[in-house]
């Protein structure tokens, strides 16, 4: 038996069991008190007697041995003892696929996967779940974090792109040793067929294995689903989805909705194999879940979660001195924005932070500094702020409020995208033209949307406090002295639109409806809660589980919403057993066997005793 903490153990012995033994050395003895016999007249038998005699030859205080056996097992624990187990395991690196689509939940077929991923482990392991977008789960970890790993890892419902994850493990592999096992119910997949990532691996002298699970049938599922743009005057929206009938005889399904507390059933009759429309016309405010019977082995397209955020009207402060910029004109028509105006001169008196949102346009001259800094400490207060580039810009103090420091102006630039946003959503920045520009440096902390060719940020943002601050680097100048000409083009009041709803809103019904496999970006890391009760904070988050999100603004349903996934009848491909290298080859490990967990038990069932045994002699 070995110990990974001797030293701590020694110290606690020192610590715990020598003032034991000294507190027991130095109790007092009792005195011996003559009493009337008369008030403890007991009745005891000659053995009881004898027996009572025995035990106290051996055991003169059970109290102190109780209590050193406790400390003795505790401080062992401390010790944390060990037995080392030598095994024998194969060799080599291998990398595991885990098929983490939808169909895998059909029946026991994930359950059967990591059981089979659990029996191809070797002394490396890689493993990667084949998602729409491969996860890289674990990278070169022995069996033990490999089981670990294997037993925490989530069930999800996206497409698997089983040839990406077959090419990712591929280069994993430089050394040559070791192979790649596929385990998939190769029902459906994404991209390229993995028949075509297994040959390229193979051509490179790595082994490739498909194993193949299945079971459970799918007999309904919801293939698809939307809503309509168009609202009624309550706030409800119109969903219409479709369900599929997977099989060979007609049947008769029950939909449940469920809306808050409230639940209704409806019947559909749909034919053997075909599909047929549900619409239901009043989708209130809040989550709605859409539940098809009868029950299957894949009930994960049998359920809709259809989330409509509550409408808002978001108060925006405009600051500039040309009321009738294309901006403002638009600022004033979105319907969602109750805008007001003022110039640079009158935004001295308001109280900014009544306002959800304030937008800087076109000002004469430099922006007061003054200005600047009730905006700054307007964003560090949780304050949204939009600032248009200008020619006064340079010359202004605006201090901390800007995520950029400006240089000079400069001539005609190309802009790239380099940072996918909301506001540039369906916009092509290569489509604007930009004639004039302020170049600069973006400040530490700042994050770049759209550069231009020099680097420098064209719409960039950056946190101030709890807040937040816009640089927009595309003024809207009109006329001879234009800067660009993005407000000519039919996409500016979308722009502006997804802006304000980026910097107040919850983006809208789209963005809180989505298929799984979508991937959603944010500025810094948020913390969200996945339909299974993870907690993850993440800005990237991939939602590949169906359910509703939580995120710290709003919340987002998923849904499967594909025909493909929901037919279980297969592909064809059948499972294949590569002989190479990685089968032949084994090494001897030593695995360490902890069971300090058994002494904490047993020093638990002694404080039990000699808590019952004080209480026995009325101590307690």
């Amino acid at each position: 038996m070995l110990f990974a903490n001797i030293q701590l153990a020694i110290w606690a012995f020192f610590l715990s069991v020598i003032p034991l033994i000294i507190v027991y050395l130095l109790k007092p003895k009792a005195k011996d008190v003559l009493i009337p016999s008369v008030m403890f007249i007991t009745q005891i038998t000659e053995k009881q007697k004898k027996i009572t005699r025995t035990i106290r030859k051996i055991i003169k205080d059970p109290l102190f041995l109780i209590q050193l056996l406790i400390l003795i097992l505790l401080i062992l624990a401390i010790a944390s003892p060990y037995l080392e187990e030598h095994t024998e395991i194969r060799g080599g690196h291998t990398i595991i696929v885990l098929d983490g689509s939808a169909s895998m939940q059909a029946g026991d077929r994930f359950i059967k996967a990591i059981e089979l991923a659990g029996e191809h482990l070797t002394a490396r392991n890689s493993i990667i779940l084949a998602e729409n977008t491969p996860v890289l789960a674990l990278h070169s970890g022995d069996t033990d974090a490999a089981r670990d790993v294997l037993d925490g890892i989530p069930v999800t419902a996206t497409t698997a792109d089983l040839y990406q994850a077959i090419l990712l493990g591929s280069a994993m592999l430089t050394d040559g040793e070791g192979g790649i096992v596929v385990i998939s119910d190769f029902a459906n997949w994404e991209g390229e067929d993995p028949n075509v990532a297994k040959k390229l691996a193979e051509a490179d002298g790595i082994d490739v294995s498909f194993v193949s699970v299945s079971g459970g049938t799918n007999d309904l599922a919801i293939t698809d689903g939307w809503l309509t743009d168009g609202i009624d005057a309550s706030g409800s929206r119109k969903y219409t989805c479709i369900i599929k009938n997977y099989m060979f005889s007609p049947v008769n399904a029950a939909i449940d909705v469920l809306y808050d507390d409230d639940r209704s059933t409806h019947n559909l009759a749909i034919g053997a194999r075909e599909s047929e429309y549900f619409a239901l016309n009043d989708i209130g405010v809040g989550v709605t879940e859409i539940i098809v019977h009868p029950s299957d082995d894949m009930m994960v397209d049998n359920h809709a979660y259809i989330v409509i955020p509550a409408s808002e009207t978001y108060t925006v402060l405009y600051i500039s001195d040309y009321k009738y910029a294309p901006s403002a004109t638009v600022i004033a028509l979105l319907p969602s924005v109750d805008a007001t105006f003022m110039t640079q001169g009158e935004a001295r008196k308001p109280n900014v932070h009544e306002y959800d949102a304030v937008v800087v346009g076109l000002c004469n001259g430099s922006l007061h500094s003054s200005l600047c800094d009730r905006l700054a400490d307007y964003a560090s207060s949780g304050g949204k702020t939009v600032v248009m580039a200008q020619e006064g810009l340079p010359l202004s103090d605006t201090g901390r409020l800007l995520p950029i420091s400006f240089l000079a102006e400069a001539n005609e630039t190309a802009i790239t995208e380099v940072r996918e946003s909301v506001m540039l959503h369906d916009i092509d920045v290569n489509d604007i033209a930009i004639g004039h520009y302020l170049t600069g440096v973006g400040k530490k902390g700042s994050v770049a949307w759209v550069l231009a060719e020099d680097g420098t940020p064209i719409i960039s943002f950056w946190g101030v406090g709890t807040g937040k601050v816009v640089y927009l680097g595309i003024p809207d100048i009109t006329g001879d002295y234009a800067w660009n000409d993005f407000h000519t083009m039919p996409e500016y009041p979308i722009f502006w639109l997804n802006m304000i709803d980026y910097l107040c809103g919850t983006g809208g019904v789209e963005s809180c409806n989505k298929q799984t496999g979508y991937a959603m970006q944010f500025d810094s890391k948020i913390r969200a809660t996945t339909p299974d009760g993870r907690v993850i904070r993440t800005n990237n988050l991939l939602l590949d589980q169906t359910g509703v999100y939580e995120l710290p603004d709003k919340l987002v349903s998923v849904n499967l919403y594909d025909a493909a996934e929901s037919n279980l009848e297969g592909s064809g491909i059948t499972a294949t057993e590569a002989a190479g290298t990685i089968a032949k080859k084994t090494v001897r490990t030593i695995t360490d066997v902890a069971f300090d967990w058994i002494l904490l038990i047993l020093a638990l069932v002694l404080i039990c005793t000699e808590l019952y045994y004080i209480r026995s002699r009325g101590e307690l």
